[in-house]
């Protein structure tokens, strides 16, 4: 029996070049992203295996890679890139939730954080 759960990272913190401005681009600044991946956790329970699981290690070492790996000018477009790659790299996640948020948004105004949520699901992504 197929048993649906999330496996979540929260608060992941990373440093990367994305932004409209230029200091963003040459500077960088800092990141939280939060991730909820939707996937089938009943092999991993039954075994208690760590091969039989989405380990954490792994998809923080994947959302480093791929957050990082090219520059983009909007937060958007880095969310959903990232979204992508991660069904693309975990073929068994099912959907995925990602936030992403600039915690020194280039403004004014004294804020915590800025950013985006989005969720993909594999069907959304062209994935099957």
């Amino acid at each position: 029996m197929a048993i649906k759960g999330k496996v979540v990272i929260d608060r992941l913190e990373l440093h990367a070049y994305h932004g409209w401005h230029r200091h963003e681009g040459e500077f960088g600044q800092p990141y939280t992203i939060d991730l909820e991946l939707v996937t089938d956790v009943s092999g991993a329970a039954d075994t208690d295996h760590l091969a039989d699981a989405l380990d954490y290690g792994v998809i923080v070492a994947t959302t480093k890679r791929i957050f990082t790996e090219r520059r983009h000018k909007l937060v958007e477009s880095v969310a959903v890139e990232l979204a992508r790659g991660l069904l693309k790299e975990f073929p068994t996640v099912e959907e995925v939730e990602v936030h992403v948020m600039k915690l020194k948004p280039p403004i004014p105004e004294r804020i915590a954080a800025a950013g985006v949520k989005l969720r993909l699901s594999r069907a959304d992504a062209g994935l099957g």
